[in-house]
């Protein structure tokens, strides 16, 4: 892995300082961080960068990203383009866990969020994919797929998998589209 003189300045803003790290210390961080990379929206920040951001995979696959250059949007996608998601060796076991639930009851989730996947058919918080293909040249020592990739959510995508398979069955419907955050460089946007 790179060392931390590796990564973009841009993800080196994005490091939390020793009194920010903690869930409890969010909102401080937000407000520190949040008008030197303007780009990156509060729900992405609070679900990814601050709580992962000294997470290996993290780490190795995107903290050498210039976020200053980077687009997030939240767009809907449909359900059959999320299945087709590359997700990292590291993880692949996390959604599998998941995508063998069988029913509700299955599911290791906060009431809000099981009350939200019965009653729309899909998860609470958007996840956050990247737009591999929009970046360009990857560097050889990345794991990085295209032509997208999960980059954070992979409990929620799980239960995306075990709801398409308990929809097939006829146990539950799961929703047509879903929210997404995508990390994209600019550019022409093609939906998938």
């Amino acid at each position: 892995m790179k060392q931390p003189a590796d990564f973009s300045p841009s993800w080196k803003r994005l490091t939390a300082l020793p009194d920010e790290r903690t869930m409890w210390e969010f909102d401080a961080y937000y407000q520190r961080v949040h008008p030197l990379v303007p780009n990156v929206p509060r729900a992405v920040l609070k679900q990814w960068i601050h709580g992962l951001q000294g997470e290996y995979v993290t780490l190795r696959n995107y903290a050498w990203l210039d976020f200053d250059h980077l687009l997030f949007s939240l767009e809907q996608w449909p359900t059959q383009a999320l299945l087709s998601l590359y997700v990292v060796e590291e993880y692949r076991d996390c959604v599998q866990t998941r995508e063998r639930c069988q029913d509700f009851e299955e599911f290791c989730c906060t009431n809000r969020d099981l009350v939200h996947w019965k009653e729309h058919g899909t998860w609470r918080t958007p996840p956050v994919v990247l737009d591999v293909t929009s970046i360009g040249p990857l560097p050889p020592d990345k794991e990085l797929v295209v032509p997208h990739q999960l980059i954070e959510g992979h409990n929620r995508f799980g239960y995306l998998l075990a709801m398409a398979g308990m929809t097939q069955r006829g146990e539950a419907i799961v929703a047509v589209t879903h929210d997404v955050w995508v990390l994209r460089q600019p550019g022409p946007v093609e939906l998938p």
